[in-house]
């Protein structure tokens, strides 16, 4: 039997949409300080924990360039229902590692995978 799979800190950075993932194999929770949602669990690119936080009411929050704004995801608002707004955002890998080949000028650290969830 074979265990869940390690981070790979040797993928070089690629830009690679992933298309939908299961958003059963990620967390949504209300950030400590209540200003947004904080998504976690694991890049499906690197297998490195990726944790994003999501603010409430902010302009394009939740979107983190042109891509997303390519993909028309808005920002993410505070719903009766929960977060399901979340399922309308490009998540992006955040594991916090500099992969190599990994641009100077980006505005997150990871493998370059992007993605949106699905239920």
């Amino acid at each position: 039997m074979t265990g869940p799979a390690r981070h790979d800190h040797g993928m070089p950075y690629a830009d690679e949409d992933l298309g939908e993932i299961d958003a059963a194999l990620f967390t949504q929770r209300p950030a400590p300080d209540g200003e947004g949602l904080v998504v976690a669990g694991t890049c499906p690119r690197c297998h490195g924990a990726t944790r994003t936080l999501f603010p409430w009411g902010r302009p394009g929050a939740g979107t983190k360039g042109a891509l997303s704004l390519l993909f028309g995801r808005g920002s993410t608002r505070r719903a009766e229902s929960g977060p399901e707004p979340l399922l309308a955002e490009v998540h992006f890998c955040e594991c916090g590692h500099a992969h190599p080949q990994c641009p100077p000028d980006t505005s997150f650290v990871g493998c370059g995978a992007i993605w949106r969830l699905l239920r």
